[in-house]
């Protein structure tokens, strides 16, 4: 959502813009309640390996777990022993409640510059899905082997690359996979 906002604001900067599954495909506020800066804290707050595992395998990674993808989480979770981490957790909240308040979906058409679009298919991340009550609707959330496809063809000069049976880290599930179409759009002329 950050590289796409610097897009439609800097337009002159930006030769290029890569998504890799990005969030902001969809409006989750049409479908999930609202979840209050100071709710997603204290949620924060509570953070710890555990959580976090939880988290990835069900939206990440679809619920198919490698143990590698355990240093990642590691790596989110470090810093929860920190002294200072609430300060880390308000900034997550805060984070949380603009990816959700604050979604893209209404102005990739605005993109002027050559994108490329990877997406892993089965990603299923949608911020407060775990939150929505009518469970067909909490499924279609999330749906990246549509949402890539539907903004592909919102965004003029796009490319889509969709990497099947991947989730939502496509540069740690298949790096190889991942690289390949990257370093060939980086290096083309198209502009």
């Amino acid at each position: 959502m950050l590289a796409t906002r610097f897009t439609l604001m800097y337009p002159e900067k930006v030769e290029k813009l890569v998504l890799e599954n990005p969030i902001g495909l969809e409006d989750w506020k049409l479908v999930a309640p609202y979840t209050s800066i100071d709710q997603n804290y204290q949620n924060e707050l509570k953070a710890n390996y555990e959580s976090a595992k939880k988290y990835q395998l069900e939206f990440y990674y679809d619920k198919k777990w490698k143990q590698e993808y355990d240093e990642w989480v590691y790596l989110l979770t470090g810093w929860t022993k920190h002294p200072d981490y609430p300060v880390v957790a308000l900034n997550n909240a805060q984070t949380s409640d603009m990816i959700f308040t604050q979604p893209v979906v209404y102005e990739f058409q605005y993109i002027k510059s050559p994108t490329l679009l990877i997406i892993g298919t089965r990603d299923r991340t949608a911020i407060g899905k775990n939150n929505v009550k009518d469970e067909a609707a909490r499924e279609r959330m999330g749906q990246y082997q549509l949402l890539g496809k539907e903004t592909q063809k919102k965004i003029p000069h796009s490319q889509l690359v969709e990497l099947d049976n991947v989730g939502h880290l496509p540069h740690i599930e298949v790096f190889d996979r991942f690289i390949k179409p990257l370093s060939t759009f980086l290096s083309s002329t198209q502009k």
